[in-house]
């Protein structure tokens, strides 16, 4: 609103804030209050000057006065007092209308207060909401690097552990392959030995059969002869006899090595029978299975002794080598 002064009174012009208000909307504020009550206006042509305050005609009373019958003195008294009356019902009217303009004004002033204080709650609601908004969006980012970070973390610790069992489990792996191929390499040359020394044995078992059955022809030309010699028959028994009594003249060895054969081969023969008959005592019940096995198991260690022993004097009288031989 504009004032007698020719000042303009407008609401964002009295709560006016550096911060919140700018000439753009106060230019928004005047243009639209000049447009409902413009503040200047061109009085009529008829019209004479005179206060009135905006008024374009004079009240009808005033012209009904005018308007009388002439009589001077009354004239005059009638104009003054018409004058009178036209100037207090003028004043009246212009605090009347000046009255209902500043009612009207505080209204508006006070809508607009109240217009200014719901704008600048809503603006300050706004802001708040958009600080709030910012706050969360901040507590969000921070919260979802938080969780990356500590799911980085978490993933690389999981990669790691599964790295270092991997590599120990790898390395295990490699040491018992390694201990495997030192294994069948052991495997192999034992095989090897043993396929060796079986034929070794082969061989000696030939010759040792060849050998008996050398010793046995020589035995049927011995008794050939003595029956060509004419021995009688007595004489016959009573050798049988001796010979029974003295199992050790049938076969007389020619030299040392000989000597230690037979009396290995007689060992072995020997060993071969007792665990027959060890058997032949389990079988009946007469000996318990714990001492079965602890007589089989030490006669075997002798026949293996004997054995070898027996190999070695075979080797050495014949000057045989199983293993160069296989070669």
């Amino acid at each position: 609103m504009w004032g007698l002064d020719g000042k303009v009174y407008l609401p964002y012009l009295h709560e006016w804030r550096p911060q919140s208000h700018d000439l753009r909307e106060l230019a928004v504020w005047m243009s639209s209050t000049f447009g409902d009550e413009p503040p200047c206006y061109a009085k009529p042509a008829n019209q004479s000057g005179g206060g009135g305050g905006g008024r374009s005609n004079p009240p009808p009373y005033a012209q009904a006065s005018v308007t009388s019958a002439y009589n001077p003195n009354a004239v005059s008294n009638s104009v003054r007092a018409s004058v009178v009356s036209t100037s207090t019902i003028l004043s009246n009217s212009m605090n009347s209308e000046e009255e209902q303009r500043r009612i009207a004004f505080e209204k508006e002033i006070a809508e607009a207060n109240l217009a200014a204080e719901t704008a600048r709650k809503a603006a300050a609601e706004e802001a708040r909401l958009e600080e709030e908004s910012k706050r969360l969006k901040l507590e969000h980012d921070a919260n979802l690097s938080n969780m990356r970070a500590m799911a980085t973390s978490k993933v690389q610790f999981q990669i790691q552990q599964i790295f270092k069992e991997s590599k120990e489990e790898m390395r295990r792996e490699l040491k018992d392959q390694k201990l495997l191929e030192v294994g069948k390499e052991r495997i192999d040359i034992l095989l090897k030995e043993g396929e060796e020394q079986k034929n070794g044995l082969i061989r000696d078992i030939a010759e040792m059969d060849k050998a008996v059955e050398e010793l046995e022809q020589w035995l049927e030309v011995v008794e050939e002869q003595k029956r060509n010699t004419g021995e009688d028959t007595s004489s016959s028994e009573q050798q049988q006899q001796q010979r029974q009594q003295n199992v050790d003249l049938l076969a007389l060895p020619t030299d040392t090595h000989s000597a230690q054969m037979l009396e290995l081969s007689a060992k072995n023969a020997a060993i071969d029978d007792c665990i027959y008959y060890l058997d032949r005592a389990l079988v009946r019940g007469s000996i318990t299975l714990d001492v079965f096995l602890k007589e089989v198991r030490k006669l075997s260690k002798e026949q293996f002794l004997a054995k070898a022993h027996l190999l070695k004097i075979a080797q050495a009288k014949f000057g045989t080598d199983i293993r160069s031989n296989q070669v």
